[in-house]
């Protein structure tokens, strides 16, 4: 125990478990409502909500300059011992700055939304940017609510919060479309969310009250620390400009050059690929586990912990992400095609090659978000820019070989953007006094478990077993998982103490990798 209640590590176990109940249901409600919403909406329409929620991605973090910097650094810092009364005072200004900006924004977009259509095109109505405004302002704030939690190692209300908010967006998306069955209008859709994101948005400020009044008369004798004004400036003003540029020149922008260059028939498959392993990447705890771990490696830096202690953490955290994404990949490797007929209802199966690529990205972006991780945990605000400015050289390569290559182009970019961005920032860690280094002999293990899985089970038949119904398809697609799993179990990839540390926050232990 600690004089401000429970230990980091109870905290943290409680957390987790928290985190995996919410996780299987998260699974469940965003997959449906992937697959619900390609079959209810248009290919059209499809292509409109994919470009809106690619700007949606850029906008609700650009609106809010410094917010999710000092959220994910200054509020894990300060939730152990001491931090009782500074901690609720900094997540009271950053929630009311957080909701002034985006009703600031939102009204911008609302107010201008006829000029923005015609600008857009006839696909984007007036209705539906004003729509698109409100969804803006109401998930904006419960996303950002959402962060805070995270960072306070509350996942049990930051879990609550998004079950709330996307359940009752399926909910929705089922009673109108009929299960798939019926074609729903891109305003009706879009209205739906609005409403759910307000109840979710008003549901989240409900919690972080009640969590604020619990932690005030748990720390009423405690004084206000705050990190001084001047330090958090110094490591957010670069971080936000770090992180909008990155919006920019990345996925997200790729979605809006394709729907601006090719029309929204062509971004529809493309962004359906980008959703699913938006997907893989949201709602599995191969990218989630960050924002569990994040506010540890903040803790431990606090409590002393040594700078290779750190780096082994790092690694650790890629394999536990990489060992989430092998199976997947081998599933995907013997049985993506009738898989990608299956989840698109027929509609999408020309994305298939756009899903190989995606899911080849997610492999470097896993590495990539624990290299920013450590940038966060050592407060490396202008390294980050810098990494960020450096990496726009990809974005630019793909634009200058567009006519040449078409999408491949724009796809090569963003992976020499984050190959380029890694490196300086690992260069910047190293000047910073942490000898960062990936853990290869570990990673090549995983990736040749996926090689031989994959070819061996073709080999044998297996891909062509897939194409003999949906229960064949997933047959072979979790055969084609639990093969891979066993052969990364053989191959040993993580170290004994990495095995003990892991299994030692598991209520069984399992984890035999």
């Amino acid at each position: 125990m600690t004089k401000d209640g429970p230990s980091t590590t109870a905290v943290a176990k409680k957390s987790l478990s928290h985190f995996a109940i919410g996780k299987v249901f998260s699974v469940l409600i965003g997959i449906a409502t992937l697959l619900l919403l390609v079959r209810s909406l248009s290919r059209d329409h499809y292509g409109v909500y994919i470009t809106l929620f690619a700007a949606f991605e850029i906008l609700q973090l650009a609106a809010s300059p410094g917010a999710y910097a000092i959220a994910f650094r200054y509020l894990p810092e300060l939730r152990p011992a001491g931090g009782g009364v500074g901690l609720q005072a900094l997540v009271h200004r950053l929630t009311a700055y957080r909701v002034a900006t985006l009703v600031l924004c939102g009204a911008a977009i609302f107010i201008a939304a006829p000029t923005l259509a015609e600008l857009a095109g006839p696909a984007y109505t007036t209705t539906v940017l004003r729509l698109f405004a409100l969804l803006l302002c109401f998930e904006g704030i419960a996303r950002f609510i959402d962060v805070e939690f995270e960072s306070m190692l509350q996942q049990g209300r930051a879990q609550a919060s998004a079950l709330l908010r996307n359940g009752s967006k399926l909910l929705g998306l089922l009673l109108v479309g009929g299960a798939g069955r019926h074609e729903v209008p891109l305003e009706l859709w879009l209205s739906i969310e609005v409403a759910t994101s307000a109840l979710g948005a008003v549901a989240s400020c409900g919690l972080l009250l009640q969590y604020g009044a619990r932690r005030a008369r748990e720390s009423v004798a405690q004084t206000l620390h705050v990190p001084a004004m001047a330090r958090q400036l110094r490591f957010s003003i670069p971080t936000y400009f770090s992180q909008v540029i990155y919006l920019l020149t990345g996925t997200e922008m790729v979605k809006l050059l394709v729907s601006r260059l090719l029309g929204t028939q062509a971004i529809a498959a493309f962004g359906f690929a980008s959703a699913l392993s938006a997907t893989i990447q949201k709602y599995l705890p191969s990218y989630l586990l960050i924002g569990w771990v994040r506010p540890l490696f903040i803790s431990a830096k606090t409590s002393g912990r040594s700078m290779s202690d750190l780096v082994q953490l790092a690694g650790t955290v890629i394999k536990i992400n990489v060992l989430m994404l092998a199976p997947i990949t081998t599933a995907l490797l013997v049985a993506g095609e009738p898989l990608m007929a299956l989840l698109s209802g027929g509609r999408m199966t020309d994305g298939i090659a756009y899903l190989y690529f995606f899911v080849f990205l997610l492999f470097i972006q896993s590495i990539r978000a624990v290299i920013a991780l450590l940038g966060f945990t050592m407060e490396i605000g202008s390294g980050g820019l810098v990494a960020t400015l450096v990496s726009v050289v990809g974005i630019g390569l793909g634009v200058a070989g567009y006519s040449s290559f078409g999408i491949w182009s724009l796809c090569g970019g963003l992976v020499v953007a984050e190959l380029s961005w890694g490196a300086v920032m690992v260069g910047y860690l190293k000047a910073s006094g942490m000898a960062f280094r990936l853990p290869l002999l570990s990673l090549s293990k995983f990736a040749l478990a996926i090689v031989l899985t994959a070819l061996a089970l073709r080999a044998v038949g297996l891909a062509d077993a897939a194409i003999g119904g949906t229960l064949a398809l997933l047959a072979v697609l979790v055969a084609s998982a639990a093969v891979c799993l066993g052969v990364c179990a053989l191959l040993r990839p993580f170290a004994d103490g990495e095995r003990s540390m892991i299994n030692k926050l598991l209520p069984v232990k399992v984890f035999v990798w």
